[in-house]
């Protein structure tokens, strides 16, 4: 899990500069809710990995099924109203681009350690005024070995 997390990180951290912060998600975001601000740089990628399936193919060896899941986080400042000028409305909305640079480095990107990454979903969550995230499910699957004995 921690090379999968690694990978991830580095990758985002590499190919998108415009995510400031790259880190494990911990519901970092959730103080929101308490109306307090996160110690988060935005736009920030918070990820999480986890095994949805595991199968076991003898001796020692699973195949897993992993879904990472990418939450990107956003500050909000600048109107993306009818009414706001053009060049304000492009600059608030370029969160969209990051969005899809997201997309585009990790979609189909493998090691020899794991299997090419597969979008499943991608839904926003618009819980808090000002922030706007967006999570990305990808999942990989790879082999995974007990520690032999």
């Amino acid at each position: 899990m921690k090379e999968l997390f690694e990978t991830v990180m580095t990758r985002l951290q590499e190919q998108i500069p415009e995510i400031k912060m790259t880190d494990f998600e911990m519901g970092q975001l959730e103080v929101l809710a308490m109306d307090q601000r996160p110690a988060l740089v935005f736009p920030c990628a918070l990820i999480d990995i986890s095994y949805v399936k595991c199968d076991d193919q003898g001796g020692g060896v699973q195949i897993v099924q992993a879904r990472v899941n990418v939450r990107l986080a956003f500050e909000c400042p600048l109107p993306t109203d009818s009414r706001a000028t053009s060049a304000r409305r492009e600059a608030a909305l370029a969160i969209f681009d990051t969005v899809d640079k997201t997309y585009k480095y990790l979609q189909g990107y493998g090691t020899d350690e794991f299997s090419p990454f597969s979008r499943k979903t991608q839904i926003p969550d618009n819980r808090f005024a000002g922030i706007k995230i967006i999570n990305m499910a990808f999942e990989t699957t790879f082999e995974d070995q007990t520690a032999e004995v």
